[in-house]
This record gives structure tokens, C-alpha cells and sequence, in this order.
């Protein structure tokens, strides 16, 4: 499912609820889950505060990477890159570090930084790599299977998405699905990147997740604007960032509206 695509939130959720922090980043995932950025970012600082008053190193690095992922995807990026710049790997347990690690990936993706990804990538003893879960595994392989894509490398992107669908096997087809069709654009195949987007907005329109489903909508129509499909797309995506409180990626979608064919 494409909700499991917020996999590295939802390892907050797992935390025992002892203490203030890990009581705040509970509540603060759980709103997430439902799509309430907004309420979810809020209990999240409640949480880093918390954590910095307890002087508890791991459930901050824990929160920074939280607010970090909530703050790439919603394209806020020179922050995003702050709060990663602020956890301190060495406090971090195996599973947050690989999480800090997804978290730069997706980072350096997001904004078209192929090459530093695939370096960030190449730096990782794969030993690490390999003893997180299975799903978490397979999102990394997901984002740099994206990272090699990106900078023209198709042998190797093809090998990360073979280990992600071994890994995840048939239990995220739509985070597979818009992976690859994010890759399939890069290598200007439309018809492909089309069909693997189909895939992945009716999983995640079954899943319930509204920010993917307008994300995908908005990488859907961009393959091209320029077509009335592609424009309602863009607004339906437009209309659901509005609701979810992302301006700017509501703004980024309604940039492509009323393009002239």
C-alpha cells in the first residue's frame, strides 16, 4: 500500500509511550497517518521540545527526521535539510540511521540531486543496509533505484527496484509502482511512467491516502501538461494540497494549469 510509503514515520508510532516525547511523536504520527500535516507538525515540536528537555539524544534525532520528512514533502527543502543537519547519527540506534539515511535520500530526490544521492548512496556499507526490516529496506532501495534513474544509470536502477520488489513482495505495489514510474519519466518513457502511475493512484486512492493520490496526480499530468486530462489532474491535485494545508504544493500544481495546447 502507498500509505506504507510513510514507513519512516511510522516507526515513531512503534515507540513505548514513557515519556513526553515518544507520547507526543505517538500522537503526532498517528495524525499524520490520517493526512493532518498541520496538527502532526504541531505535536511534533512539542515532541522535539520535550525530547531536548529530557536530554534524550535518540528520540530527537527520532523527531528531527519526523519533521524533516513532513517538511520535504512539503517542499520546503532548505528546512527539511536543517533539521537533518541537526540529528546526531551517533545517538541513533541501526533503524534510525538508515531512516536518516532515506530521509537525505528522498531529500536529495526530491530536489533533482541524482548524483549527491547516488554518492550518499555509494558511502553506505550495504551490511547496514540489509539489517533494517524488509520494508524499510525496500523504501531505500525504492529512492535509490530513483537516485541512479535520475542520473542516467538504468543498469543499476533496474537492479535496486528488482532487490525493493523482493524485498517488499507484493505487500507496497503502489510505492513500487510510482517509484518506478517516477524512473520511467526520467528515461522519457511516458506511456510506461503512465501506466505504473495508474497503478499506484488506485492503490493509493484504496489506501485512503490523500497526499500520495494528489501526488501522483501532479507527476501524472506533468508527464503531459499540456492535454485536458493532465489539467484536471492538476486541479484535482491542486484542490486536495489546498485541503491537506500544503501551499506549496498546491502552488506547484496549479503552475501547470491552463498551460495553452
Amino acid at each position: 500500500m502507498v500509505k506504507r510509503a510513510l514507513l519512516v514515520l511510522l516507526w515513531l508510532a512503534v515507540w513505548a509511550s514513557a515519556s513526553g516525547s515518544q507520547t507526543f511523536a505517538f500522537r503526532a504520527s498517528k495524525m499524520l497517518q490520517a493526512g493532518k500535516f498541520a496538527q502532526s507538525y504541531a505535536l511534533f515540536e512539542r515532541a522535539l521540545l520535550e525530547s531536548r528537555k529530557e536530554s534524550d539524544l535518540l528520540s530527537e534525532g527520532r523527531v528531527l527526521i519526523a519533521m524533516a520528512k513532513i517538511r520535504t514533502q512539503s517542499l520546503e527543502f532548505t528546512v527539511a535539510g536543517e533539521f537533518l543537519a541537526q540529528v546526531r547519527e551517533s545517538a541513533l540506534d541501526l533503524n534510525g540511521k538508515m531512516a536518516l539515511l532515506d530521509a537525505k535520500l528522498s531529500l536529495l530526490n526530491e530536489q533533482g540531486k541524482y548524483q549527491d544521492a547516488v554518492a550518499l548512496w555509494s558511502s553506505v556499507p550495504k551490511d547496514n543496509v540489509s539489517k533494517p526490516s524488509d520494508l524499510l529496506q525496500g523504501n531505500l532501495q525504492c529512492e535509490a533505484a530513483l537516485a541512479y534513474a535520475g542520473a542516467g544509470d538504468t543498469a543499476n536502477a533496474n537492479k535496486r527496484f528488482d532487490e525493493a520488489e523482493d524485498l517488499l513482495d507484493g505487500d507496497a505495489p503502489g510505492r513500487l509502482a510510482f517509484a518506478r514510474g517516477r524512473a520511467s519519466a526520467l528515461n522519457g518513457e511516458k506511456e510506461k511512467a503512465d501506466s505504473l502511475y495508474a497503478v499506484a493512484e488506485k492503490s493509493s486512492i484504496a489506501a485512503g491516502n490523500s497526499y500520495m493520490t494528489a501526488t501522483i496526480l501532479y507527476y501524472r499530468g506533468s508527464l503531459s501538461p499540456e492535454k485536458s486530462a493532465s489539467q484536471d489532474r492538476f486541479l484535482r491535485s491542486a484542490n486536495a494540497f489546498e485541503l491537506l494545508g500544503l501551499p506549496n504544493n498546491q502552488h506547484r500544481s496549479e503552475k501547470l494549469l491552463n498551460i495553452k495546447r
